[in-house]
C-alpha cells in the first residue's frame, strides 16, 4: 500500500510539471482604454522568427543604376505577394489529389495482440494470448455522382487558384512599374524645384541690385525674397516626396525601405501612341484575358460542382468490401497453440433516410452559394468593363496633357526670359517677373506630372485588359 501511495505522488508530480511547462497563462486586456502589455514570451523578436533578419540580409547590386526590367526581376525573387498565391495554388493541388483518392480502393492493414485471463469460483481458468494481422479493402461503387463532383470541384478550385496566381503577377508588375515611374518622377520634381530655386534666386539678386542702385523700392526685394523662400519650401517638399517614393519602390521589390539603390531612367521615350483597338474590343479582350475574371469563372464551376456533390448525399451509396484476418492463440492453462482464419466479402448499401433535413439544407446552402458566386462574377465583369473604359480614356487624356504641357513649358520659358530681361532693363515691374517665373515653375511641374501620368496610364490600361507585360512592351526596357 505504501508503494502504491508513493507511486501516485510521483505520477501527480510529473503531471503537474508537464501541465505547468506546457500551458502559458494569458488574459485579455484589463480595461478598454489601457494598452495591453505582452508577456515576454509573446513579444516578437528577430531571434524568434528570423524573418526580418533574412530581409536585412538581402543585398542589391548598387554598382549600376537599376533598370525597370531589373527591378521587376528582383521583385519576383523577393516580394512575398506572388509566393502567397503560389503556395495557395499548391495547397489546392494537394486538395485535388485528396479528392481523386476516392477513385481508388481504400486498404487498411493492422495487427493486434492481447491477453485475456478469466478466473471463476467454479470451473476452469482461462488464460489466453491472441495475436495476428488483419486487412480490409473497401471501394465506393456508386454514389450518384458525388465523388466525381468533388473531384470536379477540387479541379475548378485549383484552376481558380492558378488564375489568382497569374493575377498576383499582374498586380506585382503594376505595383513595381507604378513605384518606379513615381520615384523617377519624384527625382525629376526635385530637379524642377532646384531650377525654380535658381530662378527665384536670380530674381532676388536682380531686385537687390536694382534696390541698391535706387531704381526700385524695398518692396521689390521683399517680394523677390518671399518668392525665393516659397521656392525653397517647395524644394524641401519635393525632396520629401522623393524619399517617400523610394521607400515605396523598395517595398515593391521586397526590400527594407532604407535600402540604398539608384534607378536608371526609362530607355525609351514617353509613349505617344500605342496600338489600341476600339474600346468595345478592348473590353471584350479584358473579359477574356483578365486572370481575376477567369478565376471567378472557375470558382462558379466549383460551386456548381458542390451542388452536385451535396445532391448525391440525398441518395444511397453502394460500397463493396473484403476483409481477412488470421489469429494465433496460446492457452497457458492447456499449454497449446491454435490458429483460425477468417475471410469476408460484402456489398453494403447506405442511405440516410432521415437526418433532420441536414443533407437537404446542405444542398440548398450550396445552391445559394453558387448563385452568390454567379452574382460576384457578373459584378466583376461589369467592374472590369468600367475599369477598361476609365483606363483607356485616362490614357487618351494623358497623351493630350503631355502635348499641352510641352507647349506650356516652351511658351513659359520664353515669357520668363523676356520678363527677366525687361525687369533688368526697367521695362517690367517685379510682379511681371514673379508671375512669369511662377508660370515657368508650373509648366515644369506639369510636364513632369504629365510624363509620369502617361507612363502609368499605359501600365494601368495593360493591367485593366489583363495583358500587362506584353501590351506595354514598347515602354519597357
Amino acid at each position: 500500500m505504501i508503494k502504491i501511495f508513493h507511486l501516485a505522488q510521483l505520477s501527480l508530480f510529473v503531471f503537474l510539471a508537464f501541465f505547468l511547462l506546457g500551458c502559458r497563462t494569458l488574459r485579455a486586456p484589463e480595461t478598454p482604454y489601457e494598452s495591453w502589455q505582452a508577456p515576454e514570451w509573446a513579444k516578437p523578436t528577430e531571434v524568434k522568427d528570423g524573418f526580418w533578419t533574412s530581409i536585412r540580409a538581402r543585398k542589391l547590386d548598387t554598382d549600376e543604376p537599376l533598370t525597370l526590367s531589373e527591378l521587376v526581376a528582383i521583385s519576383f525573387e523577393n516580394n512575398p505577394a506572388t509566393r502567397q498565391y503560389w503556395q495557395a495554388a499548391r495547397a489546392k493541388e494537394a486538395g485535388l489529389s485528396q479528392a481523386r483518392s476516392k477513385w481508388y480502393p481504400q486498404a487498411d492493414v493492422s495487427a493486434q495482440v492481447g491477453r485475456q485471463k478469466q478466473q471463476f469460483n467454479e470451473g476452469p481458468t482461462t488464460d489466453v494470448t491472441t495475436y495476428g494481422p488483419e486487412a480490409d479493402i473497401t471501394y465506393l461503387i456508386l454514389d450518384f455522382g458525388g465523388r466525381n463532383a468533388e473531384v470536379e470541384g477540387a479541379l475548378q478550385e485549383l484552376l481558380a487558384s492558378n488564375f489568382q496566381f497569374n493575377q498576383s503577377i499582374q498586380d506585382l508588375l503594376l505595383e513595381v512599374e507604378t513605384a518606379y515611374y513615381t520615384f523617377f518622377s519624384a527625382q525629376a520634381a526635385v530637379n524642377v524645384a532646384e531650377a525654380d530655386v535658381a530662378d527665384a534666386r536670380t530674381a532676388y539678386v536682380v531686385a537687390q541690385q536694382k534696390f541698391e542702385a535706387g531704381l526700385v523700392t524695398r518692396l521689390d526685394v521683399l517680394q523677390a525674397k518671399s518668392n525665393l523662400d516659397d521656392a525653397l519650401y517647395s524644394l524641401e517638399d519635393a525632396k520629401g516626396n522623393e524619399k517617400t517614393a523610394k521607400g515605396n519602390l523598395a517595398k515593391a521589390i521586397g526590400f527594407s525601405a532604407d535600402t540604398d539603390f539608384s534607378i536608371a531612367p526609362p530607355k525609351n521615350a514617353v509613349p505617344r501612341e500605342i496600338k489600341t483597338e476600339e474600346i468595345t474590343v478592348l473590353i471584350d479582350q479584358a473579359l477574356e484575358n483578365r486572370p481575376d475574371i477567369s478565376s471567378l469563372k472557375a470558382s462558379v464551376r466549383a460551386k456548381e460542382a458542390a451542388v452536385r456533390s451535396a445532391n448525391s448525399d440525398l441518395w444511397p451509396s453502394i460500397t463493396g468490401g473484403a476483409s481477412a484476418d488470421k489469429n494465433w492463440h496460446h492457452d497457458y492453462e492447456l499449454d497449446n497453440n491454435t490458429r483460425d482464419n477468417e475471410y469476408m466479402g460484402y456489398i453494403k448499401v447506405e442511405w440516410d433516410v432521415f437526418d433532420g433535413f441536414y443533407n437537404l439544407s446542405r444542398k440548398r446552402q450550396a445552391q445559394a452559394e453558387a448563385e452568390q458566386e454567379k452574382a460576384n462574377l457578373i459584378q466583376a465583369e461589369i467592374d472590369a468593363s468600367s475599369d477598361v473604359w476609365i483606363k483607356f480614356y485616362s490614357y487618351k487624356t494623358a497623351v493630350s496633357k503631355l502635348v499641352f504641357s510641352e507647349a506650356f513649358l516652351a511658351s513659359s520659358k520664353e515669357s520668363y526670359e523676356l520678363a527677366l530681361e525687361g525687369y533688368s532693363a526697367g521695362l517690367k515691374d517685379i510682379l511681371d517677373l514673379l508671375d512669369a517665373q511662377a508660370k515657368l515653375s508650373d509648366a515644369r511641374s506639369k510636364l513632369v506630372d504629365s510624363k509620369k501620368g502617361l507612363f502609368i496610364a499605359v501600365a494601368e490600361l495593360a493591367h485593366a485588359t489583363g495583358a500587362l507585360g506584353s501590351f506595354n512592351e514598347n515602354i519597357s526596357d
